[in-house]
C-alpha cells in the first residue's frame, strides 16, 4: 500500500485521486425533525441548515385543520407564506410529499386528501383529491444556514391531527 498512497488502506477507506486513503464523506438521507401537527395555528422546525442539503423532503401524514376548510401554507426563513395545493376540509386528512430543491429554489408538492381522518386500514385514496403542484421560491436557499420552516393554514385555523416528517438529502 505504500506505493498506492499515504494513510491506511482498510474496508472503511478508499484511495482518493490525490493518492491518499480517506474515509468517504457522509451522504444519503437523514431525518431533520418531526413537526407534530395536533394543535396550534403554526407548527415549525427551527435551526434547519439548508446549505448542507440539495433537497429537503416533507412527508405529510394525516395533517388536517381543526374546523372548516383551509389551504396549507409554508413559510421559509420568515418569508411570506405560500399556499400549497388545494383546500383541505376538517373531515379529510392531507397526505403527500413536498420536495424542496435547495439549488433551484423550486417546491414540488404532491397532495392527496381522502375522506375520513385518520386512515387506519385499507385503501382510502380518492383520485378526485390527488394533485401535483410546482412553486418557485424567491430566495437563495443555499445561503440559509439556520432557518425556520413553518406551516400554517390559510384561514388561521388550528391543526388537529397528524405530523410532518422532514428529511434532508445531501
Amino acid at each position: 500500500t505504500a506505493r498506492l498512497g499515504s494513510g491506511t488502506a482498510s474496508s472503511s477507506t478508499f484511495l482518493r485521486g490525490d493518492n491518499a486513503w480517506a474515509a468517504p464523506s457522509g451522504g444519503g438521507v437523514s431525518l431533520l425533525g418531526t413537526i407534530t401537527t395536533t394543535s396550534g395555528a403554526t407548527n415549525s422546525l427551527a435551526s434547519v441548515n439548508l446549505s448542507l442539503h440539495n433537497k429537503i423532503y416533507f412527508n405529510f401524514d394525516q395533517v388536517s385543520p381543526a374546523t372548516g376548510s383551509s389551504t396549507l401554507r409554508i413559510s421559509i426563513n420568515g418569508a411570506a407564506t405560500m399556499d400549497l395545493g388545494t383546500a383541505i376540509a376538517a373531515d379529510r386528512a392531507l397526505f403527500g410529499e413536498l420536495q424542496l430543491d435547495v439549488n433551484s429554489n423550486v417546491l414540488n408538492f404532491s397532495q392527496s386528501s381522502p375522506s375520513g381522518t385518520p386512515i387506519s386500514t385499507g385503501n382510502a385514496t380518492d383520485g378526485a383529491n390527488e394533485k401535483n403542484f410546482l412553486y418557485q421560491v424567491q430566495t437563495d436557499l443555499t445561503a440559509l444556514t439556520s432557518t425556520t420552516i413553518a406551516f400554517t393554514w390559510s384561514t388561521g385555523n388550528a391543526f388537529d391531527n397528524g405530523r410532518i416528517l422532514v428529511y434532508g438529502l445531501k
